[in-house]
């Protein structure tokens, strides 16, 4: 045989990567220990409070459901939602991960990376908040989205220090014991500030601790006094004179038009229920979606260790080194997944009662055929973080931007015809982002690494889940 031919996917963006002598270079099986290791730790600290957060929102839904009822439940899970979407804008967590895991930036930038980004963040929060919510839900949605964005540069130093388990536990701690609190606020009220409240104190609490982490960062400077104190209040002043502006422009482009892409996929149909079809429609649909969705907590907590992780492999070994690593963990994420989407389509009118009530019984064609939309959204989880990791942000941009696109035209055609219902087709839709990363991979690995066989076995899972489904859904439609 032949030697194999060298990865030859390259990064859009084009930093140099080191490299470290054959000679100097442990044993195969020793970094595969390292990585599965790191993962492991860094993954299952994730995981742990994910399923810590995932079984607060779970134990509250019965609660939520029935004391907010279809009147309210529905502004609550858009309360949620927006809060997640504009958080998720912050792209200076990515980028700074980024860059400390490749190269030793200037602190002076990364403070002004965070701050510009915490004033784009902050200033979507009031645009969305004053456009579809009421104003006391509004205004806490920017003052969480501040705390949040106040928490970016903490949260990037203890991921890529190797504590990205112990920054993502605090968050979904803190997150647990908000939807605890509206749990039992709701006994009591069903008000705006009821379902907003405990969040702003969550992001708060969540900003101290960090703080508490990493201590107090450097006062190192290179503003000037005749600049603006808006130019130095928001970091623009500081990132002016970066010699790192041309790609640091770059990188927030893709980075800016991925999460802008991907917040659009997470509430379009929503907002287009909301604005269209009534607060029942919506609310069935939300809670099909809130429970239909938990199980993308083990999606997540893999997808927050894999990005620090794999930086810095591919930064010390290699992208070819490093797509092998990622080959194996992607070879039993996938069918875990299938696995648990299994039992949730055995069991699906049961959870539904159980956890929502009696008056979402209408939701469960809705979940079921949500379940098939799970499985291909799991492949977001591996690949993009997988490509951002190679400095490839262009990809992940423009995939979700054409299915943001294909989204809100399906939206606005199926929404206002057919509701909630609508809005699951316009979900679905919104799944040629996962499937345009794929392709891309598939195109960008060489043929020694593809292994034909695990694509294959993927592609089987999926054709079986979409049987089931669609026959679990004619059962219950």
């Amino acid at each position: 045989m032949g030697r194999p031919r060298p990865f030859t996917g390259r990064p859009v963006m084009s930093t140099p990567v080191p490299t470290v002598p054959l000679a100097a270079r442990p044993a195969v099986d020793a970094p595969r220990r390292s990585v599965r290791a790191t993962l492991a730790r860094g993954a299952g600290q994730v995981l742990a409070s994910q399923i810590v957060l995932a079984l607060a929102g779970l134990a509250t839904l019965p609660v939520l459901g029935r004391t907010l009822g279809l009147a309210h439940y529905g502004e609550f899970s858009l309360f949620v939602t927006l809060l997640g979407v504009v958080a998720y804008q912050d792209v200076a967590r990515q980028l700074l991960i980024h860059e400390q895991a490749r190269r030793e930036p200037r602190s002076a930038d990364l403070a002004a990376l965070s701050r510009l980004s915490t004033v784009l963040i902050v200033a979507l929060a009031a645009v969305v908040g004053a456009f579809v919510l009421s104003f006391a839900a509004a205004a806490a949605l920017v003052l969480a989205t501040t705390l949040h964005g106040l928490a970016s540069r903490d949260y990037a130093r203890l991921a890529i220090a190797g504590r990205v388990g112990a920054a993502t536990s605090i968050r979904n701690f803190a997150w647990a014991g908000a939807f605890a609190s509206v749990a039992a606020l709701s006994l009591v009220s069903s008000g705006p500030l009821v379902f907003a409240g405990p969040f702003v104190v969550a992001n708060l609490v969540t900003w101290l601790a960090y703080r508490s982490l990493v201590g107090p960062w450097s006062a190192e400077s290179v503003d000037s006094t005749s600049d603006s104190w808006w130019a130095r209040a928001s970091g623009w002043a500081t990132l002016a004179r970066s010699p790192e502006l041309p790609r640091y422009r770059t990188a927030v482009k893709d980075l800016l038009g991925f999460t802008l892409a991907a917040a659009a996929i997470t509430s379009i149909e929503r907002v287009l229920l909301d604005l269209t079809a009534g607060a029942d429609q919506l609310s069935l649909y939300s809670g099909a979606a809130d429970l239909a969705l938990r199980i993308q907590v083990v999606g997540s907590a893999l997808s927050a260790a894999i990005y620090p992780t794999f930086a810095k492999l591919v930064s010390e070994r290699g992208e070819a080194q490093a797509a092998r690593q990622f080959l194996r963990v992607a070879s039993w994420v996938v069918p875990a997944y299938f696995l648990g989407l299994l039992a949730l389509l055995a069991l699906d009118s049961t959870l539904l009662s159980l956890l929502l009530g009696p008056a979402f019984a209408e939701s469960r064609p809705l979940f079921v055929l949500l379940l098939l939309g799970v499985f291909v959204h799991s492949f977001g989880y591996l690949l993009t973080p997988w490509q951002r990791a190679r400095g490839d942000f262009a990809t992940p941009r423009k995939s979700y931007v054409r299915a943001a696109v294909v989204m809100l035209a399906v939206g606005c055609l199926a929404v206002p015809a057919w509701g909630a219902l609508g809005a699951v087709l316009a979900y679905l839709s919104a799944r040629t982002a996962e499937l345009q990363l794929a392709i891309v991979e598939l195109r960008r690995m060489p043929r020694h690494l593809r292994a034909g066989r695990r694509f294959a076995a993927a592609a089987g899972m999926f054709v079986v889940l979409c049987a089931l489904c669609l026959w679990r859904w004619q059962e219950a439609a």
